[in-house]
């Protein structure tokens, strides 16, 4: 018998000494895996064409969007999942959707393996694989047990618990007084280093919107919350100053850990959630119970797994309900719009008529789940009151592509780039100021792809195209979500026998792009930020995709490989090939209105006005 292993998963121990006894046992045995592991065995990388993935990702996409939209009683799927404002398909869709991708890679490998070999065992994250296609029957998936040990991590629960009883007094002592604000900001984004426009010195603080936080007038303030942590995965829970003192002396601040606490000690909110709760179990059992397809059962049972955080949503919803109705608030402007833990605090806003608005924060394309939106949709009022963008062409994008009413786009440019005009007055200085050393600096900007095979072969080609380049340090300015494991990306350069580089989150971006000779990145917005400060952008594009545009603008150079790129960043070193200006002026007009220092205070005009 041929037989065939794929592992797309960590395998437990007891998992990886079944697969060595196999070997062992006189069968013909071939092992495939989708990604590099620390194995004690001999396995085949294997990897899809780029065709295929790009086929998957856009068939799923619209299977995501088509599904919202199914009727069932005369009612669609997202309709049927509506309580109490809240669109629980549109929480959910982001994280349905990237699950249901992964798992059609997988489904596409292991049936071309189901026709070479007269059996396949996959070992897969799941769930229910087999539900999402007709599986050949020579297949079997094997799935996580489901037993894996908690970690223990006590002195994060305590920090959290410390953090917490902070956060509700200096919230409690701010209730004392009325705020009588007209316009409230939402800042739930992780604190990255970015330089004060005024010192040029490192603060932590919200990337996206640090430059209107500090033009904002008495008639703003902020709502601050810190993501939960997620104790059972061991990641831990550091103290800092910010939490607890308000850095930005020209704005209120009430902690939203205060808001949700309150609501805790309140009889009515827990007899709304208990009777809004039983509603949302009982309507996705009988969903169950429908006549549908197996895909769609999947769905189904994606979002009852999910139900935990429903939960969550649900009671943080409440609780922003009690607390918008002791307020006078106009506005609530805040970025990451579309995200489940904003949506609920936007959907109470809206049960008090206040208007809502959503910045962008990010690069927006037709795989974006957050941004793709039925006819359906757009007719229930599922996006936001005014959405303000960079430019021309985002405005055009989702007013196009994702059918947002012309009347609530808006153009102001992109915040971050205020400080623009400064830092390019003062580029020695910040060079210094880094302490990185005196060598051509080139810049890896990471991201934390959901597609966890492209993202390691993203960062072995960066460190194998740079690790014979003496006159070259590169730096992987790591994704705000990678923060916390920069370990991934060392092993990595180990592999590569890279170590000419630095691992950075401290250090500001913009002060990196400055000082760099050259970028690298995928496909993140922070390509667009390398053009406007006119540094030469390699997009490594291994599926073709181009999904920001950036080379069929012409204002990045494509690379598939690290053969490519290192031959790129050769010829852009020695001054052979350099950027098109007149493409990247072209594309500056269209992605960012303007880089001339004024675009939070347009922000904050368009805010004023959208009364």
């Amino acid at each position: 018998m041929n037989k065939a292993i794929l592992i797309n998963r960590t395998l437990s121990a007891a998992e990886t000494d079944k697969i060595s006894e196999l070997l062992t046992s006189g069968i013909k045995l071939s092992i495939f895996a989708t990604s590099s592991l620390s194995l004690p065995f001999d396995f085949q990388l294997i990897e899809q064409e780029a065709e295929t993935k790009r086929e998957i990702n856009f068939r799923e996409m619209d299977a995501m969007l088509k599904f919202g939209d199914t009727d069932y009683q005369g009612k669609t799927l997202a309709e049927k999942l509506t309580f109490n404002g809240m669109s629980l398909w549109h929480y959910h869709k982001f994280r349905v959707y990237f699950i249901l991708r992964n798992l059609s890679y997988e489904i596409a490998l292991v049936q071309k393996l189901a026709s070479e070999f007269d059996e396949v065992i996959c070992y897969s994250s799941g769930p229910e694989t087999d539900l999402i296609s007709d599986i050949a029957d020579n297949v079997e998936f094997r799935y996580p047990s489901g037993n894996k040990k908690q970690k223990n991590n006590l002195i994060s629960k305590l920090n959290f618990g410390f953090f917490l009883a902070i956060r509700f007094l200096a919230g409690l002592f701010q209730s004392f007084r009325k705020s009588g604000k007209k316009h409230l900001f939402l800042d739930r984004a992780t604190k990255q280093w970015c330089l004060n426009i005024n010192s040029l010195k490192p603060e932590p603080e919200n990337y996206n919107l640090a430059y209107v936080f500090a033009g904002a007038d008495n008639d703003f303030m902020v709502i601050d919350e810190v993501e939960q942590p997620k104790f059972d995965e061991g990641n831990p829970f550091r103290l800092k100053k910010w939490m607890f003192f308000n850095p930005r002396k020209n704005l209120k601040r009430i902690p939203g850990e205060y808001i949700l606490m309150r609501a805790v000690f309140s009889p009515a909110i827990w007899r709304n959630f208990r009777l809004i709760d039983g509603n949302i179990r009982n309507t996705l059992s009988s969903l169950l119970n429908e006549s549908m397809s197996s895909k769609e059962k999947w769905l189904i049972k994606r979002m009852i797994q999910f139900h935990k955080a429903s939960r969550l949503y649900l009671f943080k919803n409440l609780a922003y309900q009690r607390y918008f109705a002791s307020q006078n608030f106009r506005t609530i402007s805040t970025i990451d719009e579309n995200s489940p833990a904003v949506r609920s605090i936007l959907d109470a806003g809206r049960s008090h008529n206040i208007r809502t608005i959503g910045i962008q924060h990010g690069n927006i394309h037709e795989l974006h789940p957050a941004y793709r939106f039925t006819e359906n949709d757009i007719q229930r009022n599922l996006i936001y009151d005014t959405t303000i963008v960079w430019g021309e062409y985002w405005k055009e994008f989702l007013n196009k592509v994702s059918g947002y009413p012309i009347d609530r786009l808006f153009t102001a440019g992109q915040s971050r780039t205020d400080i623009i005009p400064v830092l390019l007055k003062h580029r020695e200085k910040l060079i210094a100021q880094s302490g990185l050393p005196k060598k051509e600096i080139v810049v890896f900007a990471s991201q934390l792809q959901q597609d966890p095979l492209l993202r390691e072969r993203a960062a072995f080609d960066v460190f194998e195209s740079v690790k014979e380049m003496t006159n070259v340090h590169l730096v992987v300015k790591l994704h705000p979500s990678e923060s916390g494991d920069p370990e991934y990306y060392h092993r990595i350069a180990a592999q590569a026998q890279c170590s000419n580089y630095t691992i950075t989150s401290s250090i500001d971006l913009y002060q990196l792009i400055a000082s760099c000779k050259l970028l690298i990145t995928c496909f993140s917005t922070v390509g667009a930020e390398a053009v406007y400060f006119s540094k030469p952008l390699i997009i490594l594009d291994h599926l073709e995709q181009d999904i920001q545009g950036y080379i069929s603008q012409n204002v990045a150079f494509k690379a598939t490989g690290w053969q490519e790129m290192k031959s790129l960043i050769e010829r852009i070193l020695s001054d052979d090939l350099k950027p098109d200006e007149e493409a990247r002026e072209i594309f500056i007009r269209r992605n960012v209105f303007a880089i001339d220092g004024q675009t939070s205070a347009r922000m904050l005009d368009l805010i004023r006005r959208s009364l």
